[in-house]
């Protein structure tokens, strides 16, 4: 297998390449990131040679000289590394080696060097890509995209459009994940030509104009200007443009007149012709190359008024990084499911579970137009919602959807989960459950509990049918906005944001000896199904643990994390011949991030039941050390750490948590997974969320909830272990995979956790746990 490395991997397009290449499964893909040591030609050699690495591929963003001599070094490093073969620099526009009547573009000057660098080399076979302009920015925001906004000739959000000329210039572009698909497609060529091209679509800045008013239904008001006026920078300014060097200072520390200046360039070098490869000669088109051997790519021609895209926020980038196909088991896959009993509102009436059916199927299309996010489909760029044209549209969705299964039960499903192409909901009609399963890119804890209190207020106040089946598009403004546009993630300084992550990182990789389930190897392969182990505590010791936990002023979060860290200790210990454990609990802690959202007095902003169906929890690490400590420090320590103000405590965390994030994509997507160390999730008191009954306005038809049950798929050898409390029990609910635990194994596990928040609480149970 070819071993690859993406200098630049979690940029924009850099991380695009990376997932496209691991897509392809053909390589073993590395990622060098900021913190690698450009500043040593010779340390980047020593580290292309360890990994036997054959293909290099650049992917900075070169807009400094710092930027500029790293590639220069790594240049340099790859022809001397005896394993490296082939280079792809940071090109990825269009031909550089042009005058400025061509391309003025003033940062061409570093994509030169590099030409120039590469011109001495003697053992490296390397290629230029040009993708042309890049189709996202003429989506934005509707479009999913890694790119940063800007605006070039067209300002939807404004109603406004600037062309040179008469606007008559020609343009090529491609999608950023089509570019970065055929980027990768481009190692499989046996011979690479000098100037390899991505584009999919060719469009005059006219014709452009045209199919974006055909988008939005209406005209925009048009302008045209000289090009001269873009070469001497003194172009009209785009609205969305001016507010976004206002938004984006560290993007642009000179302001406006920065973002004018590259607008002017790029703009003039397509009026000029630059963009246009219907001119370009002595190129291979890859488009044209696998056209048919790969699914079709998108044309800016073909871009439909009803689809809405949205790049994904800083946590769903790791569910992007670790999903699969529709059918195929994957990681943290999320299953809720909940027993219920239906009492109509005539008096004494019954209704069979198969004539409840059809109350069910109209409160899921019903929650699909108050929260349409739940249609939504996970791609590579991010999600995308499709809104529905006709009511056959609605009952399409509906049948692949909503789905009826006689003769099974929610466990059942839950052992068989594979993901499914849009998150979907089973009725076992004989055991009266409905079960939901989604990704995790669409719904974290929270957002689960709101859903189905959500699902069973829809049921007892049902809309009209003339609106659950409306086609006109206006649930669109009911899709939910991303924590990263309601938190404010600017950095304090530039890459002080990355900097952070790796701070708050360090604990992690410092630890010498972590408590963690023993596990000899080798590791087997994982099992395509799905285990569970539910322990439910009785209310009686529920009451003593909740009452200890008040009368001690601890969580009773804290108090279960902490008893999890002594119970993976003690099992470490037994099954060590020496009993030996680790010293030391290394956890990740999920946090709800709605309460630092903006609120409904800010008319601008959407109404916070916005918040509630989406994901919209972080992760932060932490180190737990009990030795020497007693339980109650252990646990006042874990209280301090969930219950802190998040901003507070961390005035620059929000920049933080996307580098952090982007940094734990490698060790999740490893194969094969090897971490042994529980994992944990409280959902906290469940009744504060889903009302133990439901009823309509008079009172008389009723919805009891009889049971709940929360869990994610787990595809490696630990355990997945989740708390919460409902109907004043407790319940600890251990997902895990069978092919590394036994049934025996899980419940010693669970009971374990029990006695340790017992006996550290002092409380001794009466009767059954």
């Amino acid at each position: 297998m070819s071993v690859v490395v993406v200098a630049g991997g979690l940029g924009d397009l850099g991380r695009l390449i990376t997932n496209a290449l691991f897509e392809t499964g053909k390589y073993e893909v590395y990622i060098m990131s900021r913190k690698t040591d450009y500043s040593s030609e010779d340390s980047l050699v020593e580290q292309l040679t360890e990994k036997h690495v054959h293909v290099v591929i650049c992917a900075f963003i070169m807009d400094c000289d710092s930027a500029s001599d790293a590639q220069l070094r790594l240049i340099r490093a790859a022809n001397r590394c005896p394993s490296v073969e082939r280079y792809i620099p940071s090109e990825f526009n269009v031909e550089y080696n042009v005058g400025d009547n061509i391309f003025p573009y003033q940062e061409k000057r570093f994509h030169l060097a590099a030409r120039r660098e590469l011109d001495k080399t003697s053992t490296l076979e390397y290629t230029y890509i040009y993708p042309g302009m890049f189709m996202d920015y003429f989506g934005m925001p509707k479009v999913a995209s890694s790119l940063r906004p800007l605006c070039f000739f067209v300002d939807p959000e404004s109603g406004q459009a600037v062309l040179p000329g008469d606007g008559e210039a020609k343009m090529s572009m491609t999608f950023t994940t089509d570019a970065a698909r055929y980027i990768a497609l481009a190692l499989e060529l046996d011979e690479w030509p000098r100037v390899l091209t991505t584009a999919t679509s060719t469009v005059s800045l006219n014709e452009l104009l045209g199919l974006v008013e055909k988008n939005l239904g209406r005209k925009l008001r048009v302008r045209y200007q000289p090009v001269e006026k873009l070469l001497r920078h003194e172009t009209v300014d785009l609205p969305t443009n001016i507010d976004i060097a206002r938004r984006f200072p560290n993007r642009f520390p000179q302001g406006l007149d920065q973002l004018r200046g590259l607008i002017c360039d790029l703009e003039a070098g397509v009026a000029l012709g630059a963009f246009d490869f219907g001119k370009l000669r002595g190129h291979l088109d890859l488009v044209k190359t696998f056209e048919g051997r790969v699914p079709a790519p998108k044309r800016i021609e073909e871009t439909g008024p009803n689809t809405y895209s949205q790049p994904y926020g800083f946590q769903e980038v790791l569910y992007n990084a670790i999903s699969v196909p529709p059918g195929s088991p994957g990681l943290f896959l999320i299953g809720s499911s909940v027993t219920f009993h239906y009492t109509p509102s005539f008096p004494g009436g019954t209704l069979s579970s198969y004539r409840i059916a059809p109350l069910l199927r109209n409160a899921w299309l019903q929650m699909r137009q108050q929260y349409p996010t739940l249609a939504a489909e996970n791609h590579a760029e991010g999600k995308v919602y499709i809104s529905p044209a006709s009511s056959a549209e609605l009952d399409a969705w509906l049948a692949t959807t909503f789905i009826v299964m006689p003769g099974k039960t929610s466990a059942e499903l839950w052992k068989t989960l594979v993901k499914t192409k849009q998150m979907t909901m089973y009725f076992c009609p004989e055991a009266r459950q409905l079960f939901v399963q989604a990704e995790h890119h669409i719904l974290d804890g929270r957002g689960i509990m709101n859903f189905w209190d959500r699902f069973f207020k829809a049921l007892t106040s049902p809309a009209r049918i003339q609106d659950i089946m409306r086609t006109d598009g206006s649930e669109i403004s009911h899709l939910p906005p991303r924590s990263d546009d309601l938190l404010n993630t600017a950095e304090k300084k530039p890459r002080r944001g990355e900097q952070h992550a790796l701070e708050l990182l360090a604990p992690l990789v410092t630890m010498s000896a972590p408590i963690s389930m023993p596990m000899s190897g080798p590791l087997p392969r994982c099992s395509p199904h799905n285990s569970a182990l539910e322990l439910k505590v009785s209310a009686r010791t529920t009451e003593s643990i909740m009452a200890a936990c008040k009368a001690q002023r601890l969580s009773v979060t804290a108090v279960w994390h902490a008893a999890v860290v002594l119970a993976t200790q003690s099992i470490q210990a037994k099954h060590n011949e020496r009993a030996v454990a680790g010293t030391q609990f290394a956890c990740f802690g999920n946090f709800d991030l709605r309460r630092y959202f903006p609120g409904p007095e800010n008319a601008a902003l959407p109404q916070p039941d916005a918040y509630a169906l989406s994901n919209h929890h972080g992760v932060l690490p932490y180190v737990v050390t009990p030795g020497g400590k007693t339980f109650s420090q252990v646990a006042h320590e874990l209280a301090a750490f969930y219950q802190q103000d998040l901003p507070k405590a961390d005035p620059e965390l929000w920049s933080a948590l996307g580098p952090m994030i982007r940094m734990m994509v490698p060790e999740f997507t490893r194969v094969p997974l090897e971490e042994t160390t529980p994992a944990l999730s409280s959902l906290g008191v469940v009744d504060k969320f889903i009302a133990p009954s439901y009823a309509d306005a008079g009172g008389k038809e009723r919805w009891r909830v009889e049971d709940v049950w929360f869990g994610d798929t787990v595809t490696g050898p630990w355990l997945e272990h989740f708390m919460w409390g409902w109907q004043e029990r407790l319940s600890l609910n251990t997902c895990y995979n069978p092919a590394y635990y036994t049934h025996a194994e899980v419940d010693e596990f669970n009971q374990l956790v029990v006695d340790k928040m017992l006996h550290g609480l002092g409380v001794m149970s009466r009767g059954k746990l």
